[in-house]
């Protein structure tokens, strides 16, 4: 049910108020609404994006080469759903040694986030398959329409009779006694209202948990611990394309097809790359984290003299044999590209601007970089994966002088992925929230979305913010 007017609403009425209507807060409230239970979700923004929701999305950013923040969010309803390919990935199972909340557990909720996310498994489910002795092969899903939560929940929860919504409703600040959120302080059509509920689930993004949590500390003296970490620990997926190189196609495809339990996604599903990731032992041995690889192949064009030229200079032997034995047609052109875990790291973290957004609330301040972790662990794998390629004989890469040389990496994708700064973990001082997702020390508050992840993983976070909301409307359920 669509709610425009809020101050005819019953203090009573509502046992869960959930404060951003993207992928999490959203598959929380349907997760709620099996249960009967009456939930309300608030959303800043309206249907669509206005230019004016830029200024409540800026921030200062003092990193490595970053993108515009304002342009990886979105103040409008279905959140960065509305900026988000559909592409859905699981995390590993041994990401969650640190995570205290069971992989398994989790797990059992991934019928219902497979339906969510309109995904559909037209010849096989997730997988990861031995690729060779270092690496694995995996899959990432598609939703089956690029599942916009707008375009999809609006009608659904506009007709709901448990699920209500208001949007064009900013947050401000939570009101309290003691560790108990008592309502929470809202503008809504330029009034100002008190939202009343039994508990409280923030689910605003991954940047903007953190930046209404640390906003909260601020106005709720006694509500926080003051070690609890707010912020701390933040995460994303540097993107890059640092190599480049050819297979054998013919050669690749044997190869595939004799690998005892490869999944040959590229020859099966028709997409143009293989995705790989190094295993655990390579990883342990290395002491690196772990990465995506995106095999991307192209057309080939032999009739372009200077793709020829290209290849030659890769490997002027391999290319020589090939022209000699008129094989030249049967190479195939291939670029590397690289979505990387980030360790959790204190010194990267998102704090309070002393600018502010039109409201009065501070803006962001956010500190990231790439540690040399990171790029160790990159040129670790391009290696591997160039000696992998002429050990096999099945082709060549040529990998960009900046990975040897640790200078700036040139990447082409920062801010997508927002992790951390709420983390989840036991430990009160390096963690926010507890493995029901409640925040440490407060009796009625909960958050989900990414902001919650202890690390990042390889894969995209979609799929895991979902099956964490699932979890935590179950949870809700149990203890309302």
């Amino acid at each position: 049910m669509i709610l425009n007017n809020l101050k005819d609403i019953d203090d009573n009425f509502f046992s869960v108020i959930i404060i951003g209507s993207g992928p999490a807060g959203i598959s929380t409230a349907l997760k709620l609404e099996e249960f009967n239970i009456k939930t309300l979700i608030i959303e800043a923004g309206n249907l669509e994006m206005n230019i004016e929701s830029e200024n409540f999305l800026k921030g200062n950013i003092l990193a490595d080469e970053f993108n515009d923040i304002s342009t990886t969010r979105a103040r409008m309803f279905g959140g960065t759903s509305n900026l988000w390919g559909g592409h859905c990935n699981k995390f590993e199972k041994n990401q969650f040694d640190n995570w205290k909340i069971d992989y398994d557990e989790l797990h059992e909720y991934e019928s219902q986030a497979n339906k969510i996310l309109g995904l559909k498994f037209y010849h096989s489910d997730f997988y990861v398959k031995k690729f060779s002795n270092n690496f694995n092969q995996y899959n990432s899903r598609l939703s089956a329409d690029n599942r916009n939560f707008k375009d999809n929940y609006y009608e659904k929860i506009k007709n709901s009779k448990h699920i209500f919504l208001s949007l064009n409703t900013t947050f401000l600040h939570f009101n309290n006694i003691d560790k108990k959120i008592t309502s929470i302080f809202c503008k809504k059509n330029n009034n100002f209202i008190n939202l009343k509920a039994k508990y409280f689930v923030l689910a605003a993004g991954g940047i903007e948990n953190s930046r209404l949590l640390l906003w909260s500390k601020e106005k709720c003296k006694n509500l926080f611990k003051d070690e609890i970490p707010i912020g701390k620990y933040y995460m994303d997926h540097p993107y890059y394309q640092p190599a480049e190189g050819f297979i054998k196609y013919n050669d690749v495809s044997m190869y595939l097809n004799n690998t005892k339990g490869n999944a040959r996604e590229f020859f099966v599903d028709c997409v143009n790359r293989i995705l790989l990731f190094p295993n655990l032992k390579f990883r342990k041995e290395k002491n690196i984290d772990s990465l995506t690889m995106f095999l991307r192949f192209s057309n080939k064009d032999y009739s372009n003299k200077d793709y020829i030229d290209k290849i030659t200079c890769m490997a002027p032997n391999f290319i020589k044999r090939y022209i000699e034995k008129k094989k030249i047609d049967d190479l195939i052109k291939f670029t590397v590209q690289i979505n990387q875990e980030q360790e959790p790291d204190l010194d990267n973290q998102i704090s309070l601007s002393d600018d502010l957004d039109p409201y009065g609330t501070p803006l962001i301040k956010l500190n990231w970089k790439m540690s040399d972790k990171m790029k160790r662990a990159a040129k670790e794998n391009l290696i591997n994966l160039g000696d992998f390629l002429i050990k096999e004989d099945l082709g060549r890469i040529s990998i960009d002088e900046y990975i040897f040389s640790y200078k700036e990496f040139k990447t082409k994708f920062n801010g997508r992925h927002q992790m951390g700064g709420t983390c989840v973990g036991d430990d009160q001082k390096k963690s926010v929230v507890d493995k029901n997702l409640k925040v440490h020390s407060v009796e009625n508050l909960f958050v989900t979305g990414s902001s919650v992840f202890a690390t990042s993983g390889h894969g995209n976070p979609t799929y895991t913010i979902v099956l964490l909301s699932l979890k935590l409307g179950e949870h809700l359920n149990k203890i309302i």
